[in-house]
């Protein structure tokens, strides 16, 4: 069981407590990558981004010996439908070899050589015990053609990472997400995929099954089991999940549920059970502490989208670091051995 590091706020004190967090509520740590790629570095193996090699070292040092890693990468962007932007910190690749990547199709072999060049090179530093190398990958906003594309480079990843790591765990994670597409493109893409690895934040869900009210009793049996389905006998696990504890309104995105932490604890306790019922390999919830702060600061650097409010309060501390229901239910899980 374990969280990512994602701070409350952008600032040594709040991720301090991310790690502290970690290092003392945690067996595992998944460290995710999402800010782009470094193609360019990547390819060549070499001049990696300074900002990049200084994110790796923190995460090595800061993280306790003897706690798991999960590696998550994704290979596409935040819409989750097409390829990964340039990395953002890349300082020294100038803007036409940045555009010359951009135009590539996901599946060009360069492209295909950068990632899994990249992959390993973060498996060097933090030498994680699971990689998952396609972050989301079964958006129902898919085009055919453009999945096609993306189901051809997971497929040329999954050989190359296999290769190279024959015995560790190598596999993609999926969107729960009840629309018949997005199941058929999971189905599509676990021949490459040593685990069955979700990705749930259902409340969205639960909302609309109950009037806008995001009691998960609402979501039907099916709605994890139609995933689940899809395992033929391959271990599973969350590779992130999470659960509003407080009512989220975003009006730009028509977004209006009400929430509570009951319903986060009741929640937590439902995944996890499946977990436990399913053998699953590893659990993480993706923000130990609500980011209320961090996200005014993306405000007064302007860097804030209203999407980042979907998960703000899906903390299991809040962010006056009061500690919910589901914080109770984490630590009774965490003193549970595998088989009860």
């Amino acid at each position: 069981m374990g969280v990512t590091p994602w701070p409350a706020d952008f600032n040594q004190q709040e991720t301090d407590a991310a790690y502290n967090f970690v290092n003392n509520h945690c067996d595992l740590v998944s460290h995710h990558f999402d800010d782009g790629i470094p193609y360019e570095e990547a390819y060549n193996k070499s001049n990696w981004p300074a900002h990049f090699i200084t994110e790796l070292q923190t995460r090595k040092t800061r993280t306790a010996a003897g706690k798991k890693i999960l590696l998550s990468s994704s290979a596409l962007n935040l819409s989750r439908n097409h390829k990964a932007e340039y990395y953002r910190y890349s300082e020294t690749i100038s803007s036409a070899i940045k555009y010359q990547w951009e135009q590539l199709p996901v599946n060009d072999a360069k492209v295909i050589a950068a990632y899994v060049n990249y992959i390993s090179f973060i498996d060097s530093v933090l030498q994680p015990a699971y990689i998952n190398f396609g972050v989301e990958s079964n958006a129902d906003s898919w085009t055919t053609g453009d999945f096609l594309q993306y189901k051809d480079f997971i497929s040329q990843v999954y050989a190359a990472l296999k290769n190279r790591y024959p015995s560790k765990p190598v596999f993609i994670s999926v969107m729960v997400n009840p629309a018949a597409q997005s199941i058929n493109y999971a189905s599509q893409l676990m021949l490459y995929s040593d685990y069955l690895t979700l990705s749930a934040y259902p409340y969205g869900y639960a909302g609309a099954y109950n009037n806008g009210k995001a009691d998960p009793s609402y979501l039907p049996p099916s709605f994890f089991d139609n995933y689940l389905s899809l395992a033929s006998g391959k271990p599973i696990a969350f590779a992130e999940t999470g659960y509003i504890a407080e009512d989220l309104s975003i009006p730009s995105l028509n977004i209006n549920l009400k929430s509570n932490s009951s319903w986060q604890k009741d929640y937590i306790e439902q995944v996890l059970r499946i977990t436990n019922d399913h053998n699953g390999k590893f659990f993480v919830w993706f923000c130990h502490k609500d980011y209320d702060a961090g996200n005014n600061t993306l405000r007064s650097l302007g860097l804030f989208n209203d999407l980042f409010l979907m998960w703000e309060d899906t903390g299991l501390l809040d962010e006056t670091n009061t500690q919910r229901p589901a914080f109770t239910s984490w630590n009774t899980w965490m003193k549970k051995k595998k088989t009860e």
